[in-house]
């Protein structure tokens, strides 16, 4: 029975496919070929559409590869420009300073330091082809910066106010009062030997007093930021910030020799 059942129904697909190719083969031409239109328009529309998207996606990441590189282009073009200025800024100072000091300098740039947070020596590009030799005095346009320690044909070791072993003879410029300028260990320094009934208040320049030979009188060194008495009570502590920006240096100054009417006290 079920044996019968199935041979009869697909007796009648077959006669229904016979039906359909027969009803296709009378349809006309123009038919067909609009129905043959629609069906592979309806097969192969998404895979039209999502190779369009894929197009698109691809367009705009090349547009968006494209101004990504344009605007790196263009923050390097400003901070060169932001860079030209500020160095042209500090070179204009320099000139400045050297056109109006009453002693001979050589320009130098710093080409390497010693500790990383708080280098107490320095490198510059100078040496003694340029006529620098040991224990002249190191500045820039803000301040003192050091003096020479060593020399070579063409570089040269400075020695800056943040080593310990340096210390300067110095004068408050305001009261006139005497003293050495010493490290702290840091960017900061005191002003040592400074008695107890001494006139020196915050926000005094502090400048070099001339004596030792190597610092001519009247350099900037820095300025008074707290004064307090020391445990002992005989002296003051006396905190001094360095005018010369110590962790910043690019160029220095190297005073090649004292003017004629500077007279030392102490060699």
């Amino acid at each position: 029975m079920t044996r019968k059942s199935e041979g009869s129904r697909g007796f009648w697909i077959w006669i229904l496919i016979l039906f359909l190719a027969l009803v296709i083969y009378g349809i006309p031409q123009n038919i067909k070929d609009e129905v043959s239109s629609i069906v592979r328009f309806s097969l192969y529309s998404p895979f039209i559409w999502i190779d369009s998207q894929y197009r698109i996606l691809k367009n705009n990441l090349s547009k968006t590869i494209r101004l990504e590189r344009e605007l790196t282009q263009t923050r390097l073009e400003i901070q060169s420009v932001i860079e030209t200025k500020i160095e042209n800024q500090r070179l204009r100072s320099l000139l400045d300073f050297k056109e109006k000091n009453e002693y001979p300098l050589v320009l130098a740039e710093v080409i390497g330091s010693g500790e990383y947070r708080f280098p107490s020596c320095i490198t510059i590009n100078r040496g003694e082809m340029h006529g620098i030799h040991n224990g002249m005095p190191v500045v820039s346009a803000d301040g003192v910066v050091g003096k020479v320690i060593s020399t070579g044909v063409n570089s040269s070791a400075i020695q800056i106010l943040s080593a310990p072993a340096l210390k300067i003879s110095v004068l408050d410029q305001r009261s006139r009062v005497s003293g050495i300028a010493t490290t702290l260990g840091g960017t900061m320094f005191i002003m040592d030997q400074v008695p107890t009934g001494k006139d020196v208040a915050i926000g005094d320049r502090i400048i070099t007093s001339g004596y030792g030979g190597i610092f001519p009188k009247g350099l900037l060194v820095g300025h008074v930021v707290s004064v307090s008495q020391s445990p002992a009570g005989m002296f003051k502590k006396i905190e001094i910030e360095p005018a010369a920006k110590l962790l910043q240096l690019e160029e220095i100054f190297v005073m090649l020799a004292q003017p004629k009417d500077t007279v030392f006290i102490e060699n």
